[in-house]
C-alpha cells in the first residue's frame, strides 16, 4: 500500500510517535511517505520511510514565562503557521495519490479541529484515518478546569471525528469515553508502541545509583504536578535521602511554573528542575539517573513518557486514569496508585525508592512487556490491517 503518515508538530511525542510508526509501517512492505514540518528535531535521522518535511517550520519550544504582548503575538503566528500548514496537508491528502491517508497530530484547538473536518471533506476517495491520543481536548488556558467543554472546539471535533473512516484509540476506556461523548465512529483500539527511538541503538541505561524520582514531560495542569510536591515533601521527612527531577517545558499559559519554580527552590540539591524542552540525545541519561519515574496524572488517556519508562527499563508509579493502568500492569512493571491521592502516592514512591532490587525488577518487566507485546511491529500489523480494510471497503 502507498501510506501517507502526517505529523504536523516539529518536536516531541507527537513528531516520535509519526515516525517511529511510519518506519514501522514501511518495514511491512508498504510504500510510506512521513509528511512532517521543515526543520522538524527529527530532520537528520533517515528510516524505512520517506520523510517528506514539506508542512511549514513550527515555533520552538516554550523556554521561560513570556509577557502578555509576547503571547498574543505567539498565538498571532501560530494561527497564520496552523493555516498554512492545514492548506497543505489537504492538498497532500487530496491529490497525492495514497491508497491511505494517517493523520496523527492533536486537535486540540479549535483552528486544528476546522483543518482536520477541511481535510475530511476536501480528501476526494482517500481513505482517511486519525490516531485519537486525547479523546477530550485538555483545557490549556486559565482556570482550574482539566479538559475543554464545551464551545467551538468541541463542536468542530463532533463533526470531524465521524468524518474519518476510523479513528484509532489506545485503550478500551478511551474507546468508552469516545462513545460517551461524540456521534459514532468506527473505532480500533491498537497498543501505544515502545519508544525505542531513544535509544539510538544502545541498551537502556544500568540502574539507577541514588534514590531519584524522574517527573518527565510538559507541565499541565492535567499532569498533577501539585500532587507529586505535597507528596514529595512528606516522602522526604520519611526518607531524607530522596531526590526529584522535574524535566520539561512549561506550557505557560497553565500557569504550573509559578507553582513549581518557587517550591522547588526551598527544597536545595533534593529538587533539580530543568525547565525546557529536552532534546532526544539527552533523554537517556536522564532516565539512567532516575529509580523510578512518576505520572501523578489527574488526567489522562495513555501517556508516551509510560512506554518510554518501560523501554528505558525504569520502574513506574502512575495514577489509575484512562489507559494508563492498562499498560502500567500494577504490581508486574510498575504501580498504579489513585489519581490526587497523596498518601497513596508517598507509599508507593517510598516503596520503589528504598528496593533497588524490586524497581530492576519492575523496569526490566516493562521492558519485556513494552517491546514484545505493544512494540512497534506489532502496532503497525493492527494499523496496516485496518487501512487496507478501509481501502479495500471503497
Amino acid at each position: 500500500m502507498r501510506i501517507a503518515v502526517i505529523e504536523p508538530v516539529p518536536f516531541g511525542g507527537l513528531l516520535h510517535y509519526a515516525t517511529q510508526l511510519a518506519d514501522a509501517l514501511a518495514e511491512r512492505g508498504n510504500q510510506v511517505d512521513l509528511i512532517c514540518a521543515r526543520d522538524n528535531e527529527l530532520a537528520s535521522r533517515s528510516g524505512a520511510a520517506r520523510r517528506r518535511p514539506v508542512l511549514p517550520p513550527g515555533a520552538p519550544a516554550h523556554s521561560g514565562e513570556p509577557t502578555r504582548v509576547e503571547a498574543t503575538l505567539r498565538r498571532a503566528r501560530t494561527a497564520a503557521r496552523l493555516a498554512r500548514t492545514w492548506g497543505r496537508i489537504v492538498r497532500e491528502v487530496r491529490f497525492g495519490g495514497y491508497d491511505a491517508v494517517l493523520l496523527n497530530g492533536s486537535l486540540d484547538l479549535s483552528l486544528t479541529a476546522l483543518g482536520a473536518l477541511t481535510v475530511t471533506k476536501l480528501r476526494g476517495k482517500t481513505p482517511t484515518s486519525h490516531v485519537c491520543h486525547n479523546v477530550r481536548p485538555f483545557n490549556r488556558w486559565g482556570g482550574s478546569e482539566l479538559f475543554v467543554e464545551g464551545g467551538t472546539t468541541m463542536k468542530l471535533l463532533a463533526r470531524a471525528y465521524p468524518s474519518f473512516d476510523f479513528l484509532f484509540v489506545h485503550g478500551e476506556r478511551s474507546r468508552a469515553e469516545y462513545l460517551e461523548t461524540y456521534p459514532p465512529t468506527r473505532l480500533v483500539v491498537i497498543p501505544h508502541g515502545d519508544e525505542r527511538i531513544f535509544e539510538d541503538g544502545e541498551e537502556p541505561p544500568p540502574p539507577a545509583g541514588e534514590p531519584r524520582i524522574l517527573f518527565f514531560g510538559a507541565w499541565r495542569k492535567m499532569k498533577g504536578l501539585p500532587v507529586l510536591m505535597e507528596a514529595f515533601d512528606a516522602l522526604s521527612r520519611r526518607r531524607p535521602d530522596a531526590r526529584l527531577t522535574i524535566a520539561g517545558p512549561p506550557v505557560p499559559e497553565e500557569g504550573e511554573s509559578a507553582r513549581v519554580i518557587p517550591w522547588a527552590s526551598g527544597h536545595g540539591d533534593s529538587v533539580e528542575v530543568r525547565p525546557d524542552y529536552v532534546p532526544l540525545e539527552q533523554v537517556p541519561d536522564l532516565f539512567g539517573r532516575a529509580r523510578v519515574v512518576v505520572m501523578p496524572y489527574l488526567a489522562g488517556y495513555q501517556s508516551g513518557v509510560v512506554h518510554l519508562a518501560m523501554t528505558m527499563r525504569r520502574a513506574v508509579v502512575a495514577s489509575d486514569v484512562g489507559d494508563l493502568p492498562a499498560a502500567v500492569a500494577d504490581g508486574e512493571t510498575g504501580i498504579v496508585v489513585p489519581k490526587g491521592d497523596v498518601p497513596a502516592l508517598v507509599d508507593a514512591l517510598d516503596r520503589v525508592l528504598g528496593d533497588p532490587a524490586l524497581a530492576e525488577r519492575l523496569g526490566a518487566a516493562g521492558r519485556e512487556r513494552v517491546m514484545n507485546g505493544s512494540g512497534w511491529p506489532t502496532v503497525a500489523e493492527q494499523v496496516e490491517a485496518a487501512l487496507r480494510a478501509a481501502k479495500e471497503a471503497q
